[in-house]
């Protein structure tokens, strides 16, 4: 039934978390069992976008430990279902903007097509996050907001590292900035290819309609706004 739900939720792309008593005896145990070791993993297969713990941390004796654990589980378990993502393709479903959904579609395959370094957004509400996320690209999605709350909000979407970006009036601005700021980070190098989703005009909802292949430390074309 969970990966049911989850493999739903994932095609309608909603944000799904996994909860409730997932390493209920490190309460009391420094370590988890091998039974609560498969339900993390498990959720991870069926695609979950977050995990979450209660009892273990508000409670519990190894509140760190507990995470630590967590974790270290959801991360061996991503790797091991790299090779597997491209063999259960989502399909394509309208979400009520479906220019943005075929846009983030589009972007998905575009990253493996031209082996992209990461797939970049820029976001005023998140939905063009979590389009993209919907997909479970093969690269990271780094996702650029004007706005706080988004920022937080998108941590808990599968494979989606925010940042703040303040509101620019032209999408070359936008391409440039988010440029020069992942290069500074370490995340991007120069000569990276990525592959840039945007709205034109910028910082207008619902505005989802550009895919720009784009190469780290390139000009970002003059596009205007």
């Amino acid at each position: 039934i969970q990966n049911y739900i989850l493999k739903r939720s994932n095609a309608a792309g909603r944000i799904s978390i996994t909860a409730t008593e997932m390493l209920e005896s490190m309460i009391q145990s420094p370590r988890p069992t091998r039974a609560e070791v498969t339900d993390v993993a498990n959720a991870v297969f069926g695609g979950t976008d977050a995990v979450m713990l209660s009892g273990e941390t508000a409670i519990g004796s190894y509140p760190i430990k507990a995470i630590e654990a967590m974790a270290l589980i959801c991360l061996d378990t991503e790797q091991g279902t790299l090779s597997l993502r491209g063999s259960h393709p989502v399909p394509f479903v309208g979400d009520g903007n479906t220019v943005a959904s075929a846009v983030a579609q589009a972007a998905t395959e575009i990253a493996v097509n031209v082996d992209a370094k990461m797939i970049v957004a820029f976001t005023e509400s998140g939905n063009t996050a979590r389009l993209i996320s919907k997909y479970r690209p093969e690269v990271a999605i780094n996702a650029f907001t004007p706005n706080p709350a988004t920022e937080r909000q998108m941590a808990l979407m599968w494979g989606v590292l925010p940042h703040p970006l303040d509101r620019r009036v032209y999408t070359d601005e936008e391409i440039s900035t988010a440029s020069r700021y992942l290069e500074s980070q370490g995340l991007a190098n120069r000569g990276d290819r990525v592959v840039m989703v945007a709205g034109v005009p910028p910082g207008v909802r619902a505005s989802t309609n550009l895919v720009k292949v784009h190469e780290i430390g390139e000009d970002s074309g003059g596009m205007g706004s």
